[in-house]
């Protein structure tokens, strides 16, 4: 998995000889070299199809080379389940569009294995916004007597509220906006590009929230629209952070909070508006990892028990959308459907995937066969 940040590539081995909740089996991460991560960033404006040729190979080799490496640190697997990187994300445009590269025949051919990708576009294609995918996963790992809503703080923030085990309603989820992205290119702008994210949330602690700029940010149409709704770079990038620190009058201790408020405020707010009740919320993502990050969704929040999904699961928060891709990769090999009307809006249910068979596939599909 590699996610909006763009800053590298999670790879978690997911068991499934045993309940999801048991299942994890190890990560590895490997952040993207400085010019591979570059290209990514700059994919967000116009690409010629020669740019993106080149951007499908360099990342196939990327996600190959990463494969590998976790293989030889956790051991064999049998299948590999790739996202790849989203360029692209339209899915309200005419015809709607999502677009994922790297290239999945690169890991095949490195691997021998076979390889589960291009999991968005016939959500799509069925009318649906193609985001976010993960919430069944979330289900399958997190449901309890009560309901429970599930924070994922990648670049986006994406929310699921899983309804209790004896609920009659079904389950929910929809992308906030912006979960890391626009705090990320804030960090870019003030070191010049030498660090690309608040590390620790060491410069948001450090500044004052502003309110007028944070009330003017807030009418950001994506804020208004009511789900089931997805948002990529194309409506929270580098460009927006730029248009802002422009008009900045303000110190940058002071820009990264507001916009780290701004993450936090509009994920309460997303909460309250569209979600039923709950009592917890589980933070997963790179956003877990921001201390004033968290502490500025618990005090938007005070009604709720806001925990590190980290710490009450055993799930490391970066593990947690690669293994959700690794479950949707075996529902896609077992020609499974999944309930996704009320979370993407897609119209009928869908096998999310394409099957590339490596060198394994005849073992693979036989052992397919007899489970």
């Amino acid at each position: 998995m590699s996610g909006t940040s763009a800053d590298g590539v999670d790879a978690a081995v997911l068991d499934f000889g045993v309940a999801p909740a048991q299942g994890y089996a190890g990560l590895f991460s490997q952040a993207f070299a400085a010019p591979l991560r570059e290209m990514v960033l700059a994919a967000n404006g116009p690409l010629n199809v020669e740019q993106m040729a080149v951007l499908d190979r360099q990342l196939g080799a990327c996600y190959a080379e990463v494969a590998e490496a976790a293989i030889r640190k956790l051991g064999p697997v049998d299948f590999i389940a790739l996202h790849g990187q989203t360029i692209r994300h339209q899915p309200r445009a005419v015809p709607g569009f999502t677009l994922q590269i790297g290239s999945a025949a690169d890991v095949a051919i490195a691997t021998g294995l076979t390889v589960v990708h291009d999991f968005r576009r016939a959500d799509v294609a069925a009318g649906g916004e193609g985001a976010p995918l993960v919430p069944p996963f979330h289900q399958r790992l997190f449901q309890a007597d009560q309901p429970r809503l599930v924070l994922n703080l990648g670049g986006m923030a994406n929310l699921t509220w899983i309804p209790g085990a004896d609920d009659s309603q079904t389950l929910q989820a929809f992308d906030t906006g912006p979960g890391n992205v626009l705090v990320d290119a804030a960090v870019r702008i003030l070191t010049k590009g030498e660090a690309c994210c608040d590390l620790d949330g060491k410069l948001g602690a450090a500044g004052k929230v502003q309110a007028l700029p944070l009330a003017q940010w807030l009418k950001h149409p994506y804020f208004l629209q009511s789900p089931p709704k997805s948002t990529g770079r194309e409506s929270f990038d580098d460009r927006l952070v730029g248009q802002w620190w422009h008009v900045w009058k303000y110190s940058g201790a002071d820009f990264v909070a507001t916009l780290t408020a701004l993450t936090a405020i509009t994920v309460a707010d997303a909460l309250r508006k569209w979600t039923p009740s709950a009592k917890e919320l589980l933070v997963f993502g790179g956003g877990a990892e921001n201390p004033t990050l968290m502490r500025a969704i618990q005090a938007a929040l005070p009604e709720l028990q806001v925990h590190s999904g980290a710490e009450l699961s055993g799930i490391p928060s970066q593990a947690l959308e690669a293994l959700a891709f690794a479950w949707l990769g075996e529902q896609c090999l077992r020609g499974k459907t999944l309930p996704y009307q009320q979370v993407t809006g897609v119209r009928e249910p869908v096998i999310l995937g394409n099957i590339l068979p490596g060198r394994n596939w005849p073992e693979l599909l036989s052992r397919l066969t007899d489970a």
